[in-house]
């Protein structure tokens, strides 16, 4: 059985150019190599509805569209039409996109992109009882994003 699967309109692109620009500016250079897309119907993963997903775009699928995205991210149309408000698409979005990550080779200079699991895995009834319990590791001071290199740090 087929699952349909079509581009996601340019205003849900557009969001996802300022989500990068409020949130993930390692995304900025890469920005409109990024391809959102619908899948007719979400599936399940451990009996979970799954809402969407991120993943590297390969270079047979690049080369066979005639394309050149570094990611993909996957929405399942019916949870975003008929469950999600506003608020939980955008948080959606972001969640997706926080997943996708670029940086440059300090050698080669070479923009590498990978996809990141998430930090946190959680029951809804253990966080409920005790919140946001785990332990946190501190990050070290990183030097300026790229896009300070580029336009300056605010001030």
């Amino acid at each position: 059985m087929a699952v349909d699967i079509w581009k996601a309109s340019d205003d849900i692109h557009d969001g996802v150019r300022d989500l990068v620009g409020q949130n993930h500016p390692d995304l900025a250079l890469v920005v409109d190599e990024i391809v959102v897309v619908f899948r007719e119907k979400a599936g399940k993963s451990g009996g979970q509805v799954v809402l969407g997903n991120s993943r590297k775009v390969a270079a047979i699928a690049n080369a066979i569209g005639n394309t050149d995205y570094k990611f993909v991210l996957e929405i399942a149309a019916d949870q975003w039409e008929n469950e999600l408000t506003s608020k939980q698409r955008e948080a959606l979005l972001d969640h997706l996109l926080t997943a996708c990550r670029c940086e440059e080779d300090p050698k080669s200079g070479e923009l590498k992109c990978t996809v990141a699991k998430p930090d946190i895995m959680a029951f809804r009834e253990n966080v409920e009882r005790y919140g946001m319990w785990f332990p946190v590791e501190e990050a070290e001071e990183e030097g300026p994003s790229p896009v300070e290199e580029m336009f300056g740090a605010d001030e």
